[in-house]
């Protein structure tokens, strides 16, 4: 297959994943894998991660880095924790590490876990949504989960009157969110004495 045509067909792939196309994708199309390394050898395509590139057609987002943390996850990860915050623009938040939620019985590589934080969980598909076709934890689930996580206070109250603000979440689920957030404020501290 000409080296014009196969990069006709990973446009087209790519137009769907942000300008990301895995090496699994290529096989799918009945891509040679070597084909998209000679691309790469040619600036046509760039090399991210263990059989991940993305076509340097496209030009970058701001959202690039979640989408490559789901494909990373071979498009199993569901973006959770601060991440998901981050990704529905709630609150200031400033993840270290992408946070990546994963099936159960998923094991992932290691190659790539100093930029992400996996965490193992069945998730119920109604809480799971979309943000530029990413798949997130829903706003009130991922504002759920920031709690638990002992996110600062200030933030989770900017990430509810943010959702509240764009009627990400309804009222039931901000009062809930804010008994959560009070019942954790008011949980006593453990004495290491």
């Amino acid at each position: 297959m000409a080296e014009t045509m196969v990069l006709e067909r990973l446009i087209r792939w790519a137009a769907e994943q942000h300008g990301f196309v895995r090496t699994a994708d290529a096989v799918k199309m009945k891509v040679n894998p070597a084909a998209m390394r000679k691309l790469a050898a040619a600036g046509r395509l760039e090399h991210r991660g263990w059989g991940l590139y993305r076509v340097t057609a496209f030009p970058s987002t701001q959202h690039d880095e979640f989408h490559e943390a789901v494909l990373w996850a071979n498009g199993l990860g569901i973006i959770g924790g601060e991440a998901a915050l981050a990704l529905w623009d709630l609150a200031d938040v400033n993840p270290r590490k992408i946070e990546i939620i994963v099936p159960p019985n998923y094991a992932p590589r290691r190659q790539g876990q100093e930029r992400y934080k996996t965490r193992r969980r069945k998730i119920a598909d109604a809480d799971i949504e979309t943000v530029d076709n990413i798949p997130v934890l829903a706003a009130t689930v991922a504002i759920a989960d920031a709690i638990t996580a002992g996110v600062t206070g200030t933030l989770i109250e900017q990430a509810i009157t943010t959702a509240r603000g764009r009627q990400l979440i309804g009222l039931v689920a901000e009062s809930r969110l804010r008994v959560q957030l009070a019942d954790r404020t008011a949980s006593p501290t453990v004495s290491t004495r």
